[in-house]
């Protein structure tokens, strides 16, 4: 291979000391430097893949593909000596120096590489606009007669490329989240026959908040409880008969978030009802018979400064956050055996009916999450779902009609924040 020339430029005194140094070794300063350069290197680069560019790819894209993250483009573009990153030839072949032993696994068809999100259909088309495809939450009612083999479609999200969460509940206050105890296996199953005859879907949230009164089979008032050990038994049943059916064995079947600050459910091992302590026994119960994370992180305010607080609770419960930050106390919950398994927010609002004025709240809350998962050493959390964009009766979240709040979502759109590549 020819040789090649690099010229650089060093400081007045580096240079006195790098001719002294080669006086003093003597050896020619070039010798010194190729040596010191050879042992920087080592091996690095000696190894390599080979891609042929097809349609559409971009470094940034190969990058992501080979190394797992869009900066690495630069190092693609070096070994190539492409000047213009933004002329790639179909067909053209590059060298992956050091590249991963195969690609980073692609997504599969029903998740997105983005953290946004909106629970419920409509709203959807916000993201594409910006050709930010992320998650769309849905939630279905499906009862708990074992006899109905009665499905839905997701394919009309999932085709599009959005990520598509579906959250299967028993029913909705007072029929209970979870069915009555005796009901588990038939509920189980119905579970089981859904999935089956749905497409569009392979990622499942079995139930909704079982710590609050109001998700209670019967009601809040006279419902029966359903502790960490009644979830645990209810969701093992649905998460075993839902990898059982065709087509569904690798299936991410998802715990149900826990409601913060919420102290209804008190039992043996939890006298004062902590949710973060129902958390941590609900997901040590299911073990490693779980495949995903759901969580819930509320505001107090629609106040953007907020959203770092570290505000604590009040009595009794001072260690735990009171505002949009609870969902660090619930990360560092997670069991170790845990912390590689996927982390869903599936709801976050205000509290309090959207406010809607001109402010910069759900581009701060993504700017959040964006920060925690830019520390490698960090569970990633995949999604930020904003609850929510339908009008229901009684509900005083709904995003339709409220513009300041679309605009601003449409301004955190405008960010790269990915939890993937």
């Amino acid at each position: 291979m020819a040789d090649r020339r690099i010229d650089f430029t060093v400081d007045e005194e580096l240079a006195r000391r790098l001719r002294a140094r080669a006086a003093d070794l003597n050896t020619g300063l070039q010798d010194v430097i190729l040596t010191e350069l050879a042992a920087w290197l080592g091996d690095w680069g000696t190894s390599y893949a080979v891609h042929v560019v097809t349609s559409g790819e971009s470094l940034a894209k190969l990058a992501r593909l080979y190394y797992g993250e869009t900066s690495k483009s630069a190092v693609i573009a070096a070994y190539n000596e492409i000047d213009n990153p933004n002329l790639l030839r179909v067909g053209q072949v590059l060298r992956i120096p050091n590249a991963k032993s195969t690609p980073v696994t692609p997504l599969r068809k029903g998740e997105s590489p983005y953290v946004f999100g909106l629970h419920d259909r409509g709203g959807e088309h916000l993201m594409g606009w910006a050709g930010r495809k992320g998650w769309v939450l849905v939630t279905d009612e499906v009862g708990a007669n074992a006899n109905d083999w009665s499905g839905r479609n997701y394919a009309d999200l999932s085709d599009q490329g959005y990520g598509v969460i579906v959250r299967i509940n028993h029913g909705y206050n007072p029929r209970g989240t979870l069915p009555n105890a005796k009901y588990y296996a038939a509920f189980a199953k119905r579970v089981g026959n859904m999935v089956e005859r749905s497409s569009g879907c392979h990622i499942w949230v079995i139930g909704n908040e079982p710590n609050l009164a109001v998700e209670r089979p019967g009601g809040p008032e006279h419902g029966e409880v359903i502790t960490p050990q009644m979830y645990a038994r209810c969701f093992k049943l649905c998460r075993d008969e839902i990898r059982s059916r065709p087509g569904h064995a690798d299936d991410q079947v998802v715990s149900a978030a826990i409601g913060p600050w919420n102290i209804q459910t008190k039992y043996g091992e939890n006298p004062t009802g902590d949710w973060i302590v129902y958390f941590q026994h609900m997901l040590s119960l299911l073990g490693r018979e779980v495949d995903g994370i759901a969580l819930h992180t509320y505001a107090r305010d629609g106040n953007p400064a907020n959203i770092t607080s570290e505000a604590r609770m009040g009595w009794g419960f001072e260690h735990r956050r009171s505002m949009f930050r609870t969902y660090i106390d619930y990360m560092q919950a997670i069991p170790p055996v845990l912390r590689t398994l996927p982390v869903y927010i599936t709801e976050t609002n205000q509290n309090i009916a959207w406010v809607n004025q001109p402010n910069r709240w759900v581009q701060e809350a993504y700017a959040e999450i964006n920060r925690w998962n830019a520390n490698p050493t960090q569970q990633k959390i995949r999604s930020l779902i904003l609850y929510r964009w339908e009008r229901h009766t009684g509900d005083i979240w709904s995003l339709q009609g409220k513009d300041h709040v679309i605009a601003d979502f449409r301004a955190a759109l405008q960010h790269e924040y990915r939890w993937y590549g």
